[in-house]
């Protein structure tokens, strides 16, 4: 599961933080994508980031509880 987010975002801090809470029950393999690194994933991201990424699958993940981020996880 990739997590896209930028250096110095509070919201993606907490998605992060949820994400690792939810790892205790949901193993996961967290890949912390830093979108300022590529301009394009920067122009498609930037607006809707903190954003979960399973294959072709996405959320917008700011502001969802931990139980919002498990649900969708497990698919």
């Amino acid at each position: 599961m990739r997590l896209l987010e930028k250096p110095d975002c509070g919201l993606c801090a907490e998605v992060y933080r949820a994400l690792r809470r939810v790892s205790l029950d949901v193993p996961l393999d967290i890949e912390r994508v830093d979108i300022t690194q590529d301009a394009a994933v920067f122009d498609r991201y930037a607006l809707r980031i903190p954003v979960l990424a399973i294959g072709e699958r996405e959320l917008d993940a700011a502001g969802l509880d931990d139980r919002a981020l498990a649900s969708w996880l497990r698919g």
